[in-house]
């Protein structure tokens, strides 16, 4: 379940990158993982979990 921050960075993500949000939020994932942020990493990979979501349920 997602928490309103959570659900607020998704909105602003589809807002912003449009059907791309989903790369975006996997380029931070890497961008924190090649900073050593791990905690970080792992929510931006949430993040882009939601949104894959969101795309399949969309498409259904």
């Amino acid at each position: 379940m997602m928490n309103h921050a959570h659900t607020k960075v998704v909105e602003a993500l589809v807002f912003v990158h449009g059907c791309r949000a989903e790369d975006e939020a996997a380029r931070q994932a890497l961008v924190c993982e090649s900073a050593g942020e791990a905690e970080f990493a792992k929510t931006w990979r949430k993040v882009q979990e939601s949104l894959k979501a969101r795309r399949l349920k969309k498409a259904a």
